[in-house]
């Protein structure tokens, strides 16, 4: 079960857009559907419901989250934690014909509390540069409603189809109980795709672990070129982003989905999962990553399935963020450019493409 659950954890932590947008406080309807007054009523109890389970986890004594904890219920990111640093991988792109750099970094969606602060070699880095590129502006994203319908919208099925009609009536079931059960479901997310049903099923479980926050290394860097001026560019658009939930054929959305249900019920081994991913990114050895996410256990007959969406997830991304990169190299843009290091793991990383390019691409640390 550990290997499917990392299977899991890696498409959750694939975009950075999909942590900043995986609890709406508003959805879009498809513009053919609308809402009953019992729906609305409903939705109205639910808000109730829920702000009330929310004032009384605030009362939650000390004794009460422990025994939670030990029922299963809770885990704490820190104590998987076995890296000695925080040391994450970066490279060096040179045009030999101009003289023009690029610094790239590879990072990770997530953050634990010995994150920060980052190392000198990293800083200084961002302390020389006049920009951040990130894969999608995620705390813009976060205060812009319009533009969080935009991805919503993106997930809705544009055949007037529903989730009903491409997975089994068990799966909708099964997915729809977790949400009620969370008081998370509404009536409307029928008409998303399992990608987005997987997504916040899958921030649901990450938010029950301890000392580990959804808000990642790019959002860091955001947060303080905002601060210090300095320009934040976005490498992907929000079409990029959403393909990672679109991604997913219906046979593989439906076994990803199940699984990633299966996966809630034992948080703490989400938690250790996430912490072995996290403790490679932290050791820089983003080839880790990539063969963790190669043992995978995927059923054969799903095989070819999860090859294409690791084709629109990955590695067809990673094309555009090369020729991005290479973009500001040619253009002289003293960017400080990060994307997720699975991005450059393997031989058909970013890194891997700019050399392809002619660049002279040097591993840093």
């Amino acid at each position: 079960m550990k290997k499917r659950i990392l299977c899991i954890i890696m498409t959750a932590l694939l975009t950075a857009s999909v942590s900043a947008c995986s609890e709406p406080e508003d959805m879009s309807y498809p513009e053919d559907t609308t809402s009953t007054e019992a729906e609305s009523t409903s939705e109205t109890e639910t808000t109730e419901e829920k702000t009330t389970e929310e004032e009384t986890t605030e009362e939650k004594t000390t004794e009460e989250k422990t025994s939670e904890k030990k029922d299963g219920k809770g885990a704490d990111f820190s104590e998987y934690i076995t890296h000695e640093a925080v040391k994450p991988a970066l490279w060096k792109a040179t045009d030999t014909k101009t003289g023009n750099e690029l610094y790239l970094m590879g990072t990770i969606h997530i953050m634990g509390d010995d994150t920060l602060p980052l190392p000198d070699y990293v800083m200084d880095v961002y302390e020389n540069c006049d920009g951040v590129a990130v894969e999608y502006n995620v705390n813009e994203l976060q205060n812009d409603m319009d533009q969080i319908m935009d991805y919503y919208s993106k997930m809705v099925y544009q055949d007037g189809s529903d989730i009903k009609d491409h997975i089994s009536k068990e799966s909708y079931e099964a997915a729809k109980k977790y949400l009620e059960e969370k008081n998370s479901y509404m009536s409307m997310m029928d008409y998303y795709c399992p990608g987005f049903w997987i997504s916040n099923i899958q921030s649901m479980a990450f938010a029950e672990i301890e000392n580990l926050s959804l808000s990642g290394i790019d959002s860091y860097f955001i947060t303080e070129a905002d601060k210090d001026g300095k320009e934040v560019v976005n490498i992907e658009t929000l079409d990029i982003q959403a393909s990672v939930s679109l991604g997913y054929s219906d046979k593989l959305a439906e076994f990803m989905l199940e699984d990633t249900l299966e996966a809630c019920k034992e948080t703490e081994l989400v938690a250790e999962s996430v912490a072995e991913l996290y403790n490679l990114w932290a050791k820089g050895d983003v080839d880790g990553m990539l063969k963790l996410e190669e043992e995978d256990e995927i059923p054969d007959e799903l095989k070819k399935d999860y090859a294409d969406y690791e084709n629109i997830s990955i590695y067809e991304r990673n094309k555009g963020m090369a020729e991005k990169a290479s973009e500001y190299i040619k253009d002289g843009k003293n960017y400080f450019f990060m994307v997720g290091a699975l991005h450059f793991s393997g031989d058909k990383g970013v890194d891997d493409l700019l050399e392809d390019m002619g660049y002279k691409v040097e591993r840093v640390k």
